[in-house]
C-alpha cells in the first residue's frame, strides 16, 4: 500500500467538505491538497490540477520505461533466436492487449 505525506491541517471530514465546498476550492486553488475523511479514514482527495498532471506524466514515463525494458531485453538476447514482442512481453508479465486497450481508452478520451 502506498503511503502519502499529509499535513494534518489538510484533513477534512466529508460532512465539513459538503458544507464548505467553496472554502475547499479556495484552498485547492491556493495549492493545498485536501484529504477527505469518512468515518476517520481517507476517502478521497481534492487536489490542484497540477497534481493530476504530475500523475499523468509519471504514468507516461512508466510506460516508456516498460517499452525501453522490452527493447533492451530484445537487444541483449544472445542465443541467436529472435523473440517476438509478444514472447518478450509475456516473459516480463506485460499484457500487450491491456496496454493497447488503455491506449485506445486514452485516445477516446481525447476525442
Amino acid at each position: 500500500m502506498m503511503r502519502m505525506k499529509v499535513d494534518t491541517r489538510d484533513l477534512r471530514s466529508a460532512s465539513w467538505v459538503g458544507r464548505n465546498f467553496g472554502a475547499v476550492t479556495d484552498e485547492v486553488e491556493a495549492g493545498r491538497t485536501i484529504v477527505v475523511m469518512k468515518n476517520n479514514r481517507p476517502a478521497g482527495v481534492v487536489a490542484p490540477i497540477s497534481v493530476l498532471e504530475s500523475i499523468d506524466a509519471v504514468e507516461e514515463r512508466e510506460e516508456n520505461v516498460r517499452l525501453l525494458a522490452l527493447a533492451l531485453v530484445r537487444a541483449e538476447t544472445t542465443s541467436g533466436r529472435t523473440y517476438t514482442l509478444e514472447e518478450t512481453a509475456a516473459g516480463l508479465g506485460i499484457d500487450l492487449d491491456e496496454l493497447a486497450s488503455e491506449e485506445s481508452d486514452d485516445t477516446d478520451d481525447d476525442a
